[in-house]
């Protein structure tokens, strides 16, 4: 999460030497997109991983246990938030699983014009410079009426709770245009994103493949 006496991580220390870690935002954007796409083995996640946070012009160890470590720190990073998860409410009138709310590809365009609307901020000017950890502060802090908090609230309100019929059936209108696909909340998914057995996983066959010398 974001601080006020501390610089925002982007280097990573290993066996007395530093490493540069990419943790601008749109890196990490595109590492949560690439997680959920079901053509790339786990394998071919990891390298593509590797590629987007670590450059290209550093001489990365062999040692599986770097990555394991500084995905560690990658993860924390990308997941911790400042008042804890909220738990999902069990005694939901609709006894359904909390849906994913925000899908960052879709909600493109609404987050955009919500940074420009209440900061003043071009994101397209800020890829590859704005830290995810002030990306993710000032997305939490997007007001009511912002054209993307606009949106949340139409996928969040039950329409269970609408007497009207026309209400209620423009509610739902509005609820199927907006809507993501998923049944998990967007917290979830970044943490099943950095789920540390997977990536040991990975690890372990990235292992394997340098021991038969496979690429």
């Amino acid at each position: 999460m974001l601080s006020l006496t501390h610089s925002p991580t982007t280097q990573f220390a290993w066996n007395g030497k530093i490493y540069d870690i990419d943790l601008a935002f749109d890196t990490v954007l595109l590492y949560l997109q690439m997680q959920e796409d079901k053509d790339l083995s786990p394998f071919q996640k990891w390298r593509q991983s590797c590629k987007l946070f670590f450059s290209k012009n550093q001489d990365l160890p062999d040692d599986p246990q770097f990555y394991t470590k500084a995905f560690d720190v990658i993860a924390k990073i990308i997941t911790d938030q400042p008042y804890g998860l909220k738990e999902p409410d069990k005694n939901d009138e609709r006894g359904v699983e909390a849906t994913k709310q925000i899908d960052y590809v879709r909600d493109a365009g609404a987050i955009y014009a919500s940074f420009f609307d209440q900061y003043g901020i071009d994101l397209n000017k800020e890829r590859g410079k704005m830290h995810w950890t002030t990306f993710k502060a000032l997305f939490d802090g997007l007001g009511p009426k912002t054209y993307f908090q606009r949106i949340l609230a139409i996928r969040r309100e039950d329409p269970s709770k609408i007497e009207d019929p026309a209400a209620k059936q423009e509610l739902l209108d509005a609820q199927n245009y907006y809507a993501v696909d998923g049944s998990k909340t967007e917290e979830e998914l970044e943490r099943q994103a950095l789920n540390s057995s997977s990536l040991s996983s990975m690890f372990d066959s990235l292992l394997d493949q340098s021991q038969k010398g496979g690429n």
